[in-house]
């Protein structure tokens, strides 16, 4: 909402990109009350799965109109510069990965019952943490054109126990 309406203040917001914004912040409110009763151990109703179940589709709809670039995950950023050392530190996203959790069930669900264990699935940013030449800094593009070649660097170290090897880290 803060979002939406400093950039409303600003005069910096189209009438479809505020539409766009007022429809992410209808999906995350019913996320986070979804959440809340997780959190609470309430049971969710079957409203609430069919939420779930339907949330990829209800995001398309939120970023309608977005060009394909706006749409990329794979953005890189200068998060610090050494200039003694010439080198820049990057922080950047790479593809979505898959992440699958083992959650306790607190309560009956569709998917199990009370105290059961489930897996749930579903997509998560990618990191890199790395040093860069500073003469060379990345922009998107250029991380993008990495990131597909045998230059892309290695996942930080604590990234690995943390979210296991991935695909992407076996080519």
């Amino acid at each position: 909402r803060m979002t939406r309406q400093g950039l409303t203040d600003l005069d910096a917001l189209s009438a479809q990109a505020a539409e766009r914004l007022t429809s992410l912040e209808n999906i995350l409110s019913r996320l986070i009350e979804i959440a809340n009763k997780e959190l609470t151990n309430q049971p969710l109703s079957e409203d609430d799965y069919k939420y779930i179940r339907g949330f990829a589709k209800t995001l398309e709809g939120a970023v309608i109109g977005v060009e394909e670039k706006g749409l990329k995950t794979t953005l890189v950023a200068d998060v610090h510069t050494h200039i003694l050392e010439g080198q820049v530190v990057e922080e950047a996203v790479g593809y979505v990965d898959l992440i699958i959790v083992a959650c306790p069930s607190l309560h009956r669900t569709p998917y199990g019952a009370d105290g059961s264990i489930f897996l749930a699935a579903g997509p998560v940013l990618s990191y890199y943490e790395f040093k860069h030449p500073m003469s060379d800094r990345l922009t998107d593009e250029a991380w993008q054109e990495m990131l597909d070649s045998p230059n892309r660097p290695e996942r930080p170290k604590w990234y690995v126990p943390l979210m296991g090897n991935t695909p992407e880290d076996s080519e």
